[in-house]
């Protein structure tokens, strides 16, 4: 897969017009049809919905993430990426491009969260699939009696920037330490959940 990131030089969305021009690509069928031209697949794989083809300026849900898409490797898209449309976005600085697998954007998943690992008050959360793909970030999201908020209200997210701005706090793929200044009033008993990726883990609770 390939991550189209808009570099935000310049205003609006960002089109990448040779990945899908409008026209079938008559190599497969979608739902058996054979009467409706309109009916075969396009960028040459059935049964998916076309790639999206504008990168947006910024994220949407979120203004201060930079917009990007994620394109599978299709015929079309590795030529736009060799010699077409987004090689000549990126050769002009309009957009960097990523390279990754569907298995980094797998949903994260909580093995384990303790309080006062590795000193008093810091918390230590475990598991997998942590750590975002930039522009993105990670988040991790607290509550409970010690420090407050609901699951549908979390008295603490905290971002990536945040978590790692005051020592020992790290974020890795398999790891995320939060110092006990940044945490709040946390306690074992509460509960966590890490979002990477746009994705929620499981829910968990902290213990000793």
């Amino acid at each position: 897969m390939l991550r189209l990131i808009h570099a935000q030089t310049t205003l609006g969305p960002l089109r990448v017009d040779d990945i899908d021009d409008g026209l079938p690509n008559k190599t497969a069928k979608r739902l058996g049809s054979t009467a409706d031209p309109k009916a075969y697949a396009r960028d040459g794989y059935a049964n998916a919905p076309k790639q999206p083809s504008y990168i947006p300026r910024t994220k949407p849900g979120d203004p201060t993430v930079a917009g990007f898409i994620d394109l599978d490797e299709t015929p079309r898209v590795t030529h736009s990426a060799h010699s077409g449309k987004i090689k000549g976005l990126q050769r002009a600085g309009l957009i960097s491009v990523v390279s990754l697998t569907a298995s980094d954007l797998a949903t994260p998943v909580i093995t384990a969260a303790q309080i006062a690992v590795p000193a008093a008050g810091d918390v230590t959360i475990t598991g997998t699939g942590f750590a975002s793909v930039a522009p993105d970030t990670t988040m991790v999201k607290l509550w409970g009696a010690g420090v407050g908020g609901t699951a549908l209200a979390p008295a603490l997210t905290l971002t990536t920037a945040q978590i790692i701005a005051t020592a020992p706090g790290a974020v890795s793929n398999t790891s995320i330490v939060i110092d006990t200044l940044v945490n709040g009033a946390l306690a074992a008993g509460d509960f966590v959940a890490v979002v990477a990726d746009g994705k929620t883990s499981n829910t968990f609770t902290i213990t000793v």
